[in-house]
């Protein structure tokens, strides 16, 4: 992902960061990245200690899980707001100045001694955090022409990847060793890391042109985007909803310790990262709608499989396969939803985060009340069948590019 020095010249190595091949070591897109893998830990960090959360504050999972609802709500809405700031101010500014925020409220999160402060908290550390993946995203849009785009967006999505095997495997380790609390004080800590970089970079714009800009209504009356949004949207809702809860599953049916689960839902990110790693190769092969069919057949089948009681390993596989099928439908939307509007493309894709983390928070909540009643089966059945469903309807929707020119004044 990132070039490599020995053995290549300066003309070569640019040429290789040009075509999106590699990225220069501390660049905006290098530091963007490192960002953004300590952020997507956060994100999804908590899974697997939900168990060890709720026992420290005195909760009940599906309580604690509300911690993981309000923070993909925050994260979701957030980008209403951060979209249209970053086509005026940039995106480096915009990232760099939430990153700030975002490392502080994780701290502050760690000490809280309540189950509503902690709520409270993870709901303003998700608010700021939601300035950090999408803007990476929408950069990716502005500097990498679209042929290399998904090579890019697959390395990113290996970085994600990463990131959820990390959280779910190094997460439940430290809880299950040390404590949640330091998990917490420690990621936030590293995050600070490329921060400092990125302030010393120069980032004045020329923000967009006033003739230029979309409004949100005019993006919700583009057929192509609201197909985009509302498999993403369903994405969110199914997926991400259903393994909110994947930590209290492994304990309740196969009565596993916390650093068990946590090394099981670590599959999920080693599938996608291969994935993702391989999007170079499996693009000149596959079509942007095979890769979206196949993804939801590999994430529907693989929930579908958790219904039975089968034996630990069906699940270990089941994790493996659902990270290899999302990172081949997530890109493909991604890849879309940075297609929508050349001119506002800040605001275009906030509506794109907005609806998948949307859909997580009420996905999250939904699928809570099941969980509680014991119902893991249920949930199942409705993610399995529903994303399988998401993968046929994105490679039938409508498709195109955006345009780079103003529209025309009309009366």
């Amino acid at each position: 992902m990132f070039c490599p020095g020995g053995g290549k010249s300066l003309r070569t190595l640019d040429d290789e960061i040009e075509k999106g091949m590699c990225i220069r070591p501390m660049s905006p897109l290098a530091l963007l990245f490192i960002l953004s893998f300590l952020v997507a830990v956060d994100i999804r960090i908590l899974a697997p200690v939900l168990p060890s959360i709720s026992n420290s504050l005195g909760s009940s999972p599906g309580t604690i899980g509300l911690a993981m609802t309000t923070y993909s709500l925050a994260y979701g809405t957030g980008q209403l707001f951060y979209g249209p700031l970053s086509d005026r101010l940039g995106r480096i500014a915009v990232v760099r100045a939430a990153g700030v925020g975002f490392c502080i409220c994780t701290i502050l999160s760690a000490l809280t001694i309540t189950t509503w402060q902690f709520i409270l908290v993870r709901l303003l550390a998700g608010a700021l955090a939601g300035a950090v993946l999408p803007l990476t995203l929408v950069f990716i849009g502005d500097t990498v022409e679209y042929e290399r785009r998904q090579l890019v967006l697959g390395r990113f999505a290996a970085i994600n990847s990463a990131a959820i095997a990390f959280s779910a495997s190094i997460g439940g380790t430290i809880a299950y060793f040390v404590s949640w609390r330091l998990m917490l004080i420690g990621n936030a800590t590293l995050a600070l890391i490329p921060l400092v970089f990125l302030w010393r970079l120069d980032t004045r714009t020329t923000g967009e042109t006033a003739a230029c800009v979309d409004r949100y209504i005019d993006l919700l009356r583009n057929r192509r985007a609201l197909f985009v949004y509302a498999a993403v949207f369903l994405q969110g809702f199914l997926l991400w909803g259903g393994m909110t809860y994947f930590g209290s599953f492994g304990i309740h049916r196969y009565n596993l310790d916390q650093f068990t689960v946590g090394m099981l839902i670590a599959l999920f990110g080693i599938g996608m990262m291969t994935s993702g790693l391989l999007m170079g190769r499996i693009r000149r092969r596959f079509s942007e709608n095979t890769l979206a069919i196949a993804g939801g057949l590999l994430m529907g089948l693989s929930y579908l499989a958790f219904i039975p009681r089968w034996p630990m390993p069906v699940f270990a596989v089941g994790m493996l396969a659902m990270g290899l099928g999302y990172a081949s439908l997530h890109t493909t939307l991604q890849l879309r939803g940075t297609e929508i509007s050349a001119t506002s493309r800040g605001k275009a894709f906030s509506l794109f985060a907005f609806s998948l983390f949307g859909g997580l928070s009420i996905g999250s909540a939904a699928f809570g009340w099941l969980v509680d009643a014991g119902w893991y089966e249920a949930v199942f059945a409705i993610a399995g069948i529903g994303l399988i469903g998401v993968g046929f309807a994105t490679a039938l929707a409508p498709q195109g590019r955006a345009s780079s020119q103003c529209p025309t004044m009309g009366l």
